[in-house]
């Protein structure tokens, strides 16, 4: 009887801990200092240059890849 007892209390504290909570306590505003043309316009070349980088890699050298050796 004691032990039935034991592996429920024990299975109620893993189901406690299963559940995830979230405590968020942000809160969306608008942004205290704006991010000036020039540096969002070099961030966005950044990223265009990081997103084409491996295509155009794979297509400078796609003649290796299709060369049968």
């Amino acid at each position: 009887m004691f032990g039935i007892r034991n592996l429920l209390r024990a299975n109620n504290q893993i189901f406690k801990n299963v559940a995830q909570q979230r405590n968020m306590s942000v809160i969306c505003t608008p942004p205290r200092n704006k991010v000036s043309r020039g540096e969002m316009i070099f961030l966005a070349g950044l990223m265009v240059v990081g997103w084409s980088a491996i295509p155009a890699w794979v297509l400078v050298n796609i003649k290796h890849y299709r060369d049968k050796q």
